[in-house]
């Protein structure tokens, strides 16, 4: 579905709610697919999402509320409004993995209180998961996972998975894992091999002894970062101890990778973890407001900066002309800088013990960029001052900034990720008021202190 029949549609579920036409309701979203009525419900308030969530059959109402989870504000809006059997139906419907994220947005209590109302079988599948972290391996993965033993012949290999998937129902799978007898795996073998190979060969002369996998405590972007690099679509998940606990499948993968992007974007952009799809004022100003004030106390230093020569300025008024100017500059190639190894730092092409290498890079291409950028200054204030010394000395200022700017950018991202902070959070406010701070002072130090160096000496 497209946006304009999104509109369409809500303006025409907007009209059928307030006219109380509850069939002529059902019958417009009969038709429809679940993520797209979850893409209607984002542009309806949320008394209008009640009413269209109480009108769905029970299955399609659960599917909604998962396509839902990729706005979590709306969601647990939602969620707050619903009554407990609803929600127990809910969960009961969803994957394990996909339940327990939905019950991570409720508080203690509702949580508890929701998990006791669940059958044995789904409160202790889903407590069990619930002791990961939401965006760790474990807290990803689903338990459920098809394994067989290395010391199986194919024929009892195929009736153990086909055992399996009557039982658990799974989705579509392409690789069966191999453990030994402790469950530590050690081996994958695909369903294709299983298929022509000979009914009475071992799996252990039939498997793949090299398998990826990750911890269970791994953070989430880690995951995404190993299944990309060695092209895989499904990530097993093994513990402490090396035994096969579950799995991560492709489309939680590329939640993560989405997640982790607009994560990235809102730091950058100063916007922190507002979502495009939220509809509370108070909120999206509290995402962005903490941004604002480091730009607003930035701003107050660099004026504090700057009035410890507020007699030079008056003295000398041609410097302030190219204040913004290298403020601008020095923001961008921090900027630049940054971007750059935040993105090195997501994807692994940089790494956290590469801090100077990426310095010295960081460097020859700011001094080199400077070097231009110099003389183009250089020549814009002669045409304004007519004064070769006052030409020089903003030349040389600028090279300056320019090359501070490029090391704080380079550098302050990988002594946050050592630090186990998102680096991302180097980027935007940060780097920009960092560079405007010390990049004003360094300008209107060295441009005054030549130019009255020279005024003494003559």
């Amino acid at each position: 579905m497209n946006k304009s029949r999104d509109t369409q549609y809500h303006k025409l579920v907007k009209k059928l709610i307030s006219t109380e036409r509850t069939e002529l309701l059902k019958s417009v979203f009969e038709p429809l697919k679940p993520v797209e009525i979850a893409n209607i419900l984002l542009q309806l308030k949320l008394q209008h999402q009640l009413v269209v969530l109480e009108n769905l059959e029970r299955e399609t109402s659960s599917e909604v509320l998962n396509n839902l989870q990729d706005s979590p504000s709306i969601l647990g809006d939602i969620v707050k409004q619903l009554s407990p059997d609803r929600l127990s139906d809910a969960i009961t419907d969803m994957p394990q993995d996909d339940a327990a994220d939905f019950v991570g947005l409720l508080d203690d209590e509702d949580a508890s209180a929701l998990l006791e109302r669940l059958p044995e079988k789904d409160r202790e599948e889903l407590t069990y998961l619930l002791q990961y972290d939401e965006e760790s391996a474990g807290g990803l993965m689903t338990p459920y996972v098809v394994a067989i033993r290395k010391d199986q012949t194919v024929a009892a290999a195929v009736k153990e998975i086909q055992k399996f998937i009557k039982k658990e129902g799974l989705e579509l799978f392409y690789t069966a894992y191999v453990v030994d007898e402790y469950d530590h795996l050690i081996g994958t073998i695909g369903t294709t091999e299983l298929l022509l190979a000979e009914r009475n060969t071992l799996i252990e002369n039939l498997m793949n002894h090299e398998v990826v996998a990750v911890d269970q405590d791994l953070d989430q972007e880690e995951v995404a970062r190993i299944a990309k690099e060695y092209d895989l679509v499904v990530v097993p998940v093994i513990d402490k101890h090396l035994r096969l606990i579950g799995r991560v499948t492709l489309d939680d993968l590329v939640d993560v990778i989405v997640e982790e992007h607009n994560e990235d974007l809102g730091h950058i952009a100063g916007t922190g973890d507002e979502e495009v799809t939220e509809t509370s004022v108070l909120r999206a100003s509290g995402d962005r407001l903490p941004w604002l004030l480091v730009g607003l106390f930035g701003g107050f230093l660099t004026a504090i900066v700057m009035s410890f020569y507020e007699n030079a300025l008056v003295s000398l008024p041609d410097v302030t002309y190219f204040i913004p100017l290298v403020a601008a500059l020095g923001g961008s190639i921090g900027i630049q800088s940054s971007s750059i190894v935040v993105r090195g730092l997501a994807t692994g092409a940089i790494q956290t013990t590469d801090m100077l290498v990426r310095l010295w890079k960081e460097l020859r291409v700011a001094f080199l960029n400077g070097i231009i950028c110099s003389f183009i200054l250089a020549g814009m204030s002669w045409y304004l001052t007519h004064d070769l010394g006052r030409a020089f000395t903003s030349g040389i200022s600028l090279l300056i900034v320019v090359c501070f700017a490029a090391t704080v950018g380079s550098t302050i991202p990988i002594i946050l990720k050592r630090m186990n902070i998102d680096p991302a959070l180097a980027t935007g406010p940060f780097i920009t008021t960092t560079s405007d701070i010390i990049g004003i002072a360094i300008y209107l130090g060295f441009a005054f202190n030549v130019s009255f160096s020279s005024l003494l000496s003559s």
